[in-house]
């Protein structure tokens, strides 16, 4: 009985939350937002960060003694489907997952860590390197004497921050260090993606850098950083997809041909069932997985699992239910005066960030085989 009060309270809870979030995204401008700020350059409003701030968004996966809301990953996914359905272009995801991730497991006294929170300063986080073909499997950027050297890749907004959380190889292995934007050495290549957003290389040139935390820590702790990003990404893709699904049932109710609305037409009717039903197996997979994730239990290759398996599904949904959306708005829905091309870019820009389907799907496969040879 207690169990499911508390399972009660907990969901009411997460609704409450999904209410403030997006009435706060409604009152902002919603999608209408998005598309005006990627006209004006592709930069984010700071002005929403502190709201967002204000409503405890940042702090809401860090433990309560860390200056936290302490409401876990699930909590977390509840905002990053609302930030979805508004394709809002702040770097929220990659802030919770990524850097208040690394802060709140590595260096929890930083005042850093109160600031990321309170909304003070926004931070990047640079921990992959270009190889040959790819993600290099090893890292060639160096921390030294208090400096950097090396370069970093596929930095999600990058331009615009205040600094940067570095992960590089030190004297005695991996370390986090902090770089300030504008820093001595450090020079940042700015690149717009198909959605308008940014995404940045940064090359340090014996770049001033503060030590934060360094030894096998580190490890563990960008791993674990890495697995909720991941996850809270197929979050922000279900919202996605749920929002364009909404759109183009809105628009086949409504546009008529031969005199009634092709909504009306089986073969219309036959394809909406299908993105719905694809929908809202999306949606119970990746809430799955994020409330697996918050059990104690849960070692990090299970949660690395867990993560691949939500963002797979939700970047395959994702992308069929916002490709079929554009198509069945017909002609006009190619034209970028109607929102729904917005959240196809959107789409194909988020399904490929940390990985997309594929990727997810081999490593997933990789990791059962493995426990399976375990055993």
């Amino acid at each position: 009985m207690k169990q499911t009060e508390e399972n009660t309270q907990d969901q009411e809870d997460l609704r409450l939350l999904r209410e403030s979030a997006r009435t706060l995204f409604d009152r902002a401008g919603g999608n209408d937002r998005a598309r005006k700020l990627r006209d004006a350059g592709g930069r984010w409003s700071a002005g929403m960060i502190t709201e967002l701030a204000g409503a405890g968004v940042f702090g809401v996966a860090v433990p309560d003694e860390n200056g936290g809301l302490g409401m876990g990953l699930a909590a977390a996914g509840v905002l990053a489907e609302e930030v979805g359905r508004v394709i809002a272009p702040e770097p929220i995801v990659a802030t919770i997952g990524l850097t208040i991730g690394l802060l709140h497991r590595l260096c929890p006294d930083h005042g850093m860590l109160k600031k990321a929170i309170g909304g003070e300063t926004v931070l990047a986080t640079a921990w992959q390197e270009r190889g040959p073909t790819g993600v290099a499997p090893g890292r060639s950027c160096r921390f030294a004497g208090g400096k950097l050297t090396g370069a970093k890749a596929w930095v999600s907004g990058a331009v615009g921050v205040e600094g940067y959380l570095v992960v590089a190889e030190g004297d005695d292995g991996a370390v986090l260090t902090y770089v300030e934007a504008g820093a001595a050495g450090l020079n940042v290549d700015g690149r717009r993606q198909a959605d308008g957003s940014a995404l940045g290389e940064l090359s340090f040139s014996a770049t001033p850098a503060e030590l934060l935390a360094e030894g096998a820590a580190v490890e563990a702790a960008l791993a674990d950083a890495v697995s909720d990003t991941t996850a809270l990404a197929a979050a922000e893709l279900v919202g996605l997809s749920g929002r364009a699904f909404e759109i183009v049932l809105d628009y086949i109710k409504t546009r008529e041909q031969f005199d009634k609305p092709i909504g009306a037409f089986q073969v219309i009717q036959h394809r909406a069932t299908d993105l719905h039903v694809m929908q809202e197996v999306a949606q119970a997979t990746v809430r799955e997985a994020l409330s697996w994730m918050d059990c104690a239990g849960t070692d990090a290759q299970a949660r690395a699992r867990l993560a691949s398996r939500a963002k797979a599904r939700a970047g395959v949904a994702a992308k069929k239910i916002t490709r079929d959306a554009v198509q069945m708005h017909g002609a006009v829905g190619y034209t970028d005066e109607f929102d729904i091309g917005l959240f196809l870019n959107r789409a194909l820009v988020l399904s490929a960030w940390l990985g997309d389907d594929t990727y997810h799907r081999r490593l997933w496969l990789d990791a059962r085989d493995k426990e399976g040879a375990e055993r």
